[in-house]
């Protein structure tokens, strides 16, 4: 009888001793609204609006039929990648762009900057080239999709509507 009782009273003092171990330190969150660096003219995230939230909603999975065309002249670069978490917020952003155009001429523009990922335009066989800049986030979404190596993307593809808009997701 005594020694269910130590093993009884053994037992609770374990695990009150389990209950005692700190909690691990929680990483602190990106505040991705305020660190985002948007393309030369073109609006802040808080200017749109948008939240944190709004900023990593996921990818769309998959590649539409609209942007069909764009699978193939896409070409993953793994010398130069970005955090794909980086990259989700500016897909998100320039999606929300919507009709804005994104302008590139034969030197490479940044679209948008998060983190160590740039979203670079550049205009190819022509002097400048523009499209939407939802379709510079759906053209660099096949990157997204096609060129990810676990948590890293890289590479370039070209913006919906405008063939000769180049849109490079490479690392700073």
């Amino acid at each position: 009888m005594v020694s269910i009782k130590v093993a009884l009273i053994s037992a609770l003092g374990f695990i009150g001793a389990v209950n005692a171990i700190p909690a691990p330190i929680a990483q602190p969150e990106v505040d991705y609204v305020n660190a985002l660096v948007p393309g030369e003219g073109l609006p802040t995230p808080a200017e749109l609006g948008l939240t944190n939230e709004d900023l990593m909603k996921p990818m769309p999975n998959g590649i539409s039929e609209r942007d069909n065309v764009l699978q193939k002249r896409y070409k993953c670069r793994f010398t130069n990648v970005c955090k794909v978490s980086d990259s989700t917020a500016c897909f998100n952003y320039l999606l929300r762009l919507n009709t804005k155009n994104c302008r590139a001429t034969g030197r490479p523009t940044q679209f948008c900057r998060m983190g160590g990922c740039s979203w670079i335009g550049q205009a190819e066989n022509a002097s400048s080239a523009s499209s939407y800049c939802r379709d510079v986030a759906h053209g660099g979404n096949t990157v997204n999709q096609r060129c990810r190596l676990g948590s890293i993307v890289g590479g370039y593809n070209y913006a919906g509507g405008n063939g000769h808009l180049r849109v490079t997701l490479a690392g700073n």
